[in-house]
């Protein structure tokens, strides 16, 4: 059962809220060709702002699916959001590294490939991600292609497309045409992020986004990053219902693109420091917000977001996993169906970790496990063989013991549970270190998993071609 903390007549009064906004306050679409899409679907329009009648709204959630798979270049790689199991995704768009030694920079091409290829080999992240941080080596203008290219290059797990502007959607739709073919429109192959422009709006390159990716039959994550007292109204309650009304704005222009596209409904709202301004991601207000999300998502009746292993934390220390634990087990536990940033982030999104990337992925594989049932049968039971060994024995050499001892239990990669003696006697090495190690070991032995010729030499042309 999913955590919930809202009860059925509250979110009734949210989605109602909602509904008044969106019929009287309207959304913004500054986009001529969104404006055109509402107006041939009779939708009430003023300059600029749409206005949406519940009606309306409803008629378009029923075409959108419950759920869908995000097709992967290899098909064991392959996805479905919203069968009720958590999909894990990278973080996304931090404009920094930090290095093991706590030095921030801007992050290379070269940095952007080793992540994908950590992504890649990671075994708890479903999705390759994209963005995960902005390499600032290259012209803006063709970033989003190096970043795309490094994705289908390095991995066969699904990956993420740009949307940052009209460049990197068209990038993201001639590679995703090379790797995947004609077909590619009945199997969604890509994922765009859609970030609204809180509060009540969508700019004219997100807007744009939604409309590219909607025709192409690729799937979309409607999101918005509303903060409680600046963007957004400073009670939770009155966030849930703007932010809500937001996204569901662009879910609706969606369906009216192409009714039946793949769209994940999903926020990474949150509350501000009042003593600072600063967004606070890794507060226990994220986490309420997060939880109280996923039951309208269910009242909706959408695939879901929900935000993971996120912290303010400036590394990877005590407190970022405290945080980005407790941002976790609240996605998962309230039954999130894709989770972003679900590994790396720090610093309130402005950073990424190599180090923070393996050890949220150990917790990702915690998480999992924890949500895995206990089973109780008569084996698993085991009368006959606590009769066998009685009062006073010890089940260590039971032939059960070791068939099971491989795999009935979790185990760590990062995690030390060296004795104390010998944790002292090696240096008293620290989780860091153990996950510089681990990350440097994977990214050595990665390999990049192949590739069709003709797709591969079509790629290589179109990156020199659009970089020249």
């Amino acid at each position: 059962m999913a955590q919930e903390i809202l009860s059925q007549e509250e979110i009734e009064s949210i989605h109602q809220t909602s509904v008044r906004i969106l019929d009287t306050v309207g959304v913004e679409f500054p986009a001529e060709e969104a404006l055109s899409v509402f107006k041939r679907h009779d939708y009430r329009i003023d300059g600029s702002r749409v206005y949406i009648a519940e009606d309306q709204l409803w008629e378009a959630l029923q075409v959108a699916p419950a759920q869908f798979t995000l097709h992967a270049r290899d098909p064991e790689r392959s996805v479905v959001i919203g069968e009720g199991e958590p999909v894990f995704a990278p973080g996304y768009g931090a404009p920094f590294l930090v290095d093991a030694d706590g030095e921030k920079r801007v992050p290379t091409v070269e940095d952007y490939h080793t992540l994908v290829k950590l992504a890649d080999a990671l075994p708890n992240q479903d999705v390759s991600g994209y963005l995960l941080a902005e390499p600032g080596d290259v012209p803006a203008e063709t970033a989003s292609l190096h970043m795309v290219y490094a994705h289908v290059v390095h991995s066969d797990k699904p990956f993420i497309g740009g949307v940052e502007n009209e460049m990197a959607v068209r990038h993201t739709m001639e590679i995703v045409r090379m790797v995947f073919g004609d077909d590619r429109a009945n199997r969604p192959a890509t994922l765009g992020v859609i970030s609204s422009l809180t509060p009540l709006g969508y700019s004219r390159e997100m807007a744009g986004a939604v409309m590219t990716y909607a025709r192409e039959g690729q799937a979309l994550l409607i999101a918005n990053l509303a903060m409680a007292g600046s963007t957004a109204p400073i009670t939770l309650a009155g966030m849930l219902a703007m932010q809500n009304a937001e996204m569901l704005a662009g879910i609706v222009l969606s369906q009216l693109v192409r009714p039946g596209t793949p769209v994940i409904y999903g926020t990474t709202s949150t509350n501000i420091d009042m003593r600072t301004g600063a967004l606070a991601i890794g507060s226990p207000e994220l986490a309420q917000v997060v939880a109280a999300h996923q039951q309208l998502v269910r009242f909706y009746g959408l695939p879901s977001r929900g935000s993971g292993a996120l912290t303010d934390a400036n590394y990877p220390n005590a407190q970022a996993g405290l945080e980005s634990m407790m941002g976790m087990l609240t996605a998962v536990n309230s039954g999130a169906d894709f989770i972003l940033h679900a590994a790396g982030i720090l610093s309130s999104y402005l950073a990424f970790s190599r180090e923070k990337f393996v050890i949220d992925d150990e917790i990702c594989g915690r998480v999992r496990w924890f949500h895995q049932p206990i089973v109780v049968d008569d084996e698993t039971l085991a009368y006959d063989v606590v009769a066998r060994v009685g009062p006073g024995g010890h089940f260590l050499t039971e032939d059960e013991t070791l068939e099971r001892c491989r795999t009935e239990f979790w185990e760590p990669e990062v995690s030390d549970r060296t004795p104390l003696d010998d944790w002292v006697e090696a240096g008293q090495p620290t989780t860091v270190a153990r996950a510089t190690e681990r990350w440097q070991r994977l990214v050595a032995a990665h390999e990049d998993p192949p590739l069709d010729e003709v797709a591969a030499r079509q790629l290589e042309a179109f990156l020199e071609e659009e970089t020249a």
